[in-house]
């Protein structure tokens, strides 16, 4: 009797694992988010930018969020999907307070995305807040 409990409790459990793996999210289509950090002077731009990187569709999304006649920067480092490299920096000039800039890269599939988020003055970067990385 024990024996057949076990099975049936062993099979159990597995169908629970296989069902439950099948109807999980990937994580890949979740958002990864970066702010600016602090300046050399130590001021807070942590609030002013914003950008995310969503791997369904290789999209970075930049948000220029206070209105303080700096541009943020997104520094992106990745593997686009023929197998060339991007290693750049995007600025975004829009007068801030924007809904949003849209970037779309052709990133190959399961690649490491790194990217991290500064603020510009038009000439110069600062600010920079860490790189983070996730996969595409």
């Amino acid at each position: 009797m024990k024996k057949s409990t076990r099975r049936a409790t062993t099979v159990g459990i597995g169908t629970l694992l296989a069902v439950g793996a099948i109807g999980a999210p990937q994580a890949q289509a979740l958002d990864v988010w970066v702010n600016p950090g602090h300046s050399k002077s130590g001021k807070s731009y942590v609030h002013s930018a914003r950008a995310a990187f969503a791997a369904k569709g290789d999209r970075f999304t930049v948000y220029d969020d206070a209105k303080d006649g700096y541009q943020p920067v997104v520094t992106i480092f990745a593997t686009k999907a023929d197998g060339r490299g991007i290693s750049g920096s995007y600025w975004y000039d829009k007068g801030g307070k924007t809904h949003g800039t849209i970037l779309h890269k052709n990133l190959k599939e399961g690649s490491k995305v790194k990217f991290r988020l500064c603020m510009s003055n038009g000439r110069n970067q600062f600010a920079c807040g860490k790189y983070r990385t996730t996969t595409a």
